[in-house]
C-alpha cells in the first residue's frame, strides 16, 4: 500500500461524514500518523505536550484589558510550544501563508476576548496571510482580519451536512479558541465543547437532529470533534484562561469568575481540555474548602479519547509546560 492508498484508507475509516481530504490535511494526518509510530517504537513514552502561559497583567481587577500584553502572552505561549524565537516562526509549523485560516472564537456569555483573537490575526498577517483569509466567527456570524475579532457581520450558512460552510468550502486551516467555562450541561466548556457552535439543527434535547450530542450531560461531544473537516483541519487550540468561568455557566454570575491570566496552549484538545478541567476543579475546592465536584461531571473528555481517539485524557500523560505567573497556578 502506498502513501495516498494508506491516507485515503485511514480517511474512509475514520468517524466522521467523508468529506473529501485536502492536501494540507492528508501532510497533517501523515505526519501524526508517522509520530505515533515513533511514540510506540520508543522504550520512553512521549507524552502529549500541553503550554499553560500566564501573565496576570492582561486584565487588571477592574477588568480593563491590555492587548498589547495578550498578544506577548500569545507568543510566549506559541513560541514554549514550538521552540520557535518569535509567534510568526512559531505559527509556520501549523500554517502556510497561501491557507485560509479560520478561527472559531466563542461569543457565548464568557466569550473569547477578542483583544486576544485580534492579537493572532496581526500574527497571521505577519506570516503573510491576507487580511480576507483570515475568518473569525462563531454560529454564523464571521468577520475578517483584526476586525473581525470585533464585528462578525458575514454569513455563510450551513452545509447539507450540517458543518458551517466556513469549515467545509473556505478554510484549509482551523484554530479553536474557545474561552474556558463550567457548563450546566457538560460539566465544563472548552475545546471539544467550542464546535458546538460551528454545526445547526442541534438542540439540548437532541430533539430532530442529525448530530445528537447533548444526552447524558454531553457524554458525545467528541461527535462534533470526529467530523471529518474538523478533525482534519484543525491544527491548534488556544483555550482563553483570561478570566475563566468556575460555576454555573453559560449564563454568568461574576461572583464565579476570577482573574486567572491564562492560556492554554497544544494541538490534543483533547490533553488540553484535560487541564483545563484540573484548573476548574481546583479552584472550585480551594473556593469551598473542600472537594467540590463539578456537576454534572466532565464525561465527554474522556469519551472523546475511549470513543473517537482525538487525543489524550490521562493526565498522567499530559506534559503541561508551565510558563509566566506561577503565584496561583493551582495546577
Amino acid at each position: 500500500m502506498n502513501r495516498k492508498e494508506f491516507i485515503k484508507a485511514g480517511a474512509l475509516g475514520a468517524v466522521g461524514l467523508g468529506l473529501g481530504m485536502p492536501p494540507a490535511a492528508e501532510d497533517a494526518l501523515a505526519a501524526k500518523t508517522a509520530e505515533k509510530k515513533v511514540e510506540q517504537g520508543s522504550k520512553k513514552p512521549v507524552k502529549t505536550k500541553v503550554v499553560l502561559a500566564r501573565d496576570q497583567a492582561a486584565m487588571n481587577d477592574e477588568g480593563q484589558k491590555n492587548r498589547k500584553v495578550m498578544g506577548s502572552l500569545l507568543e510566549k505561549a506559541l513560541c514554549a510550544y514550538t521552540g520557535e524565537k518569535d509567534a510568526v516562526g512559531a505559527l509556520k509549523h501549523f500554517i502556510k501563508p497561501t491557507d485560509t485560516v479560520a478561527i472559531k472564537i466563542s461569543v457565548m456569555m464568557t466569550a473569547t476576548h477578542p483583544e486576544l483573537v485580534a492579537a493572532l490575526a496581526e500574527f497571521l498577517i505577519e506570516l503573510g496571510i491576507k487580511e480576507e483569509k483570515i475568518i473569525i466567527w462563531d454560529r454564523d456570524s464571521a468577520g475578517f482580519g483584526i476586525n473581525g475579532a470585533y464585528t462578525q457581520e458575514k454569513h455563510y450558512g450551513f452545509s447539507p451536512d450540517n458543518i458551517s460552510r466556513i469549515i467545509t468550502d473556505e478554510a484549509t486551516v482551523l484554530i479553536n479558541i474557545p474561552g474556558l467555562k463550567s457548563h450546566w450541561l457538560s460539566g465544563m466548556a472548552g475545546a471539544l465543547k467550542n464546535w458546538a457552535g460551528a454545526v445547526t439543527r442541534i438542540n439540548t434535547r437532541d430533539i430532530d437532529t442529525p448530530l445528537p450530542v447533548h444526552k447524558d450531560s454531553c457524554a458525545d461531544m467528541g461527535r462534533l470533534n470526529a467530523l471529518e473537516p474538523i478533525r482534519t483541519k484543525c491544527r491548534l487550540v488556544i483555550v482563553d484562561a483570561l478570566r475563566p468561568l468556575f460555576e454555573g455557566g453559560p449564563q454568568v454570575n461574576p461572583a464565579y469568575l476570577w482573574y486567572y491570566g491564562g492560556l492554554f496552549l497544544g494541538e490534543d484538545p483533547v490533553a488540553v481540555d484535560t487541564v483545563c478541567t484540573d484548573l476548574l476543579a481546583k479552584k472550585r475546592d480551594l473556593v469551598k474548602g473542600r472537594p467540590w465536584p463539578m456537576n454534572p461531571p466532565a464525561k465527554h473528555i474522556v469519551l472523546a479519547e475511549t470513543r473517537y481517539n482525538l487525543g489524550t485524557a490521562d493526565r498522567s500523560k499530559i506534559n503541561l509546560i508551565k510558563i509566566g505567573e506561577q503565584k496561583d497556578i493551582l495546577i
